[in-house]
């Protein structure tokens, strides 16, 4: 009989052929040898099938759904036919690093408390280039007490699935993926569920690139609203079929929901930047449902009405407000830190926003149009006083930050087609110029730089014009 291996690698996959051999070769690469790979094609209608043909390796098997079942079952199908040590989870769009079996099974090997081990990453885009790094939930290894562990990830998925390594007796004794979740959330409250039996671990050094990408169906689900519907779906089941294990249950549930609401308000904003009012007042309808102590704010009701009467600038304040009183119940975890930045009044920043307003006043005719680099923030195009887009704009260009310089330079010209006459990078967004270096050239080239300081740098959208001097007005 052949002897198991010692992690088997999981890649539960649907129509990313484009990526999916660079996720294969990643596996095929680790300094660790001693592994299997189990793909499971969810019935993918590309390429898939056709690449998975050219990759020649005993350890890899391969099996294609009928039809398709969804990413639980699919992840399901994997956890049959894995006959590992330890089930290491690889999205099919994303990339191990060399030492990442290494790294992660060295962590379960030395304590056999820990029944998950995740790690740091790098993120990509669709080309492999990297993106400005996502918030972290460790700054070194860390082992999390699992029952500590559930009371933030409850909160807040800080999991990256592409890290993770399982106690295949982990698996086996809480069961498969809940399948009724949908389209989200199965994997995090797969991890919770781990958290009330073995204790999590942490590798502070990035052993993967996780791929951001419009294709992906974290991207999907995100912005149709699926995933916060599957993360409430997800915490009630939890709550549901879990109670007698969860300490302090009624409390850490309480948390749960004001973590939920917060969500729903930060999606309303979400979708009220892409011009979606109808789904921004469903989102906030629901953050108040699912927390329902926010009624008696009347923040939460002139929240609705900014929202009605299309206020963007009002429902910015209202919806910051509504986050702080949700912070007072998250106060202490990590995921009540991300609200209170979130929430927070920063007076230093508010002088920086304050003076930046001034100079767009001095150096802006009142009836120009300008583009803001503010990240959907409205307070600089209301302090100004100038009529406006955020840039981009979301409407036109849904994620936040373009691809590429390309797609960068398209969108500015399709808005200074719309009239949009000046361009202006509060100090929080002077990256964009270092980041999207074609994007700085095609600025040089086409428009003049008419104010620079340590607070703003501004462009008039006419080669024409000529730089603007900022002494002559100190």
């Amino acid at each position: 009989m052949t002897q198991s291996p010692k992690v088997s690698v999981c890649v539960a996959t649907y129509n990313q052929g484009r990526y999916l051999s660079q996720a294969l070769h990643s596996i095929l690469g680790q300094t660790l040898q001693d592994f299997e790979i189990i793909v499971s094609d969810d019935a993918s209608t590309d390429d898939t099938p056709a690449i998975m043909a050219q990759v020649r390796d005993s350890r890899l098997r391969y099996v294609r759904q009928g039809r398709n079942m969804g990413i639980a079952e699919n992840r399901n199908r994997c956890l049959v036919m894995a006959r590992g040590q330890y089930i290491a989870w690889l999205d099919s769009d994303d990339i191990y690093h060399p030492a990442m079996l290494a790294v992660q099974s060295a962590v379960l090997d030395q304590h056999p408390n820990v029944g998950l081990v995740h790690g740091a990453y790098e993120v990509i885009d669709s080309e492999g280039r990297r993106l400005p790094d996502w918030p972290l939930p460790f700054a070194q290894d860390v082992i999390e007490p699992g029952k500590a562990a559930f009371r933030e990830l409850v909160l807040s998925n800080y999991v990256n699935g592409t890290t993770v390594m399982v106690r295949r007796d982990c698996h086996e004794r809480v069961g498969p993926y809940a399948a009724e979740l949908g389209k989200s959330s199965e994997d995090w409250e797969m991890w919770l569920r781990i958290a009330l039996h073995a204790d999590l671990a942490y590798t502070a050094a990035p052993i993967a690139q996780y791929r951001q990408h419009s294709s992906s169906s974290s991207v999907a689900t995100r912005h149709s609203g699926e995933r916060l519907r599957c993360d409430i779906r997800a915490v009630r089941r939890l709550f549901r079929q879990q109670w007698a294990l969860i300490p302090d249950a009624a409390a850490v549930q309480r948390q749960a929901a004001a973590a939920l609401a917060a969500k729903a308000l930060i999606y309303a904003g979400d979708a009220y930047t892409l011009g979606q009012r109808l789904t921004a007042l469903t989102a906030a309808l629901q953050g108040l449902r699912l927390f329902p102590a926010l009624l008696g704010s009347q923040h939460s009701w002139l929240l609705l009405l900014s929202i009605l009467c299309g206020d963007e600038y009002a429902h910015y304040q209202h919806s910051k407000a509504m986050l702080g009183q949700l912070y007072s119940q998250l106060s202490g975890a990590r995921y009540g830190e991300r609200i209170r930045k979130l929430a927070l009044f920063n007076p230093e920043w508010e002088q920086v926003l304050q003076a930046i307003a001034r100079t767009i006043q001095q150096v802006v005719p009142q009836d120009a149009s300008i583009l803001i680099v503010d990240k959907y923030d409205p307070t600089l195009l209301h302090l100004s006083g100038r009529k406006g887009w955020h840039f981009p704009d979301r409407r036109l260009l849904p994620n936040v930050h373009p691809r590429n310089s390309e797609l960068a330079i398209q969108h500015l010209e399709q808005l200074r087609a719309r009239g949009a006459a000046y361009l202006v990078f509060p100090s929080a967004a002077f990256w964009w110029l270092d980041y999207y270096t074609e994007f700085r050239q095609h600025l040089e080239f086409s428009a003049q730089r008419i104010w620079s300081d340590e607070q703003c740098i501004i462009y008039h959208l006419d080669a024409a014009c000529q730089y603007f001097d900022p002494q002559s007005i100190k």
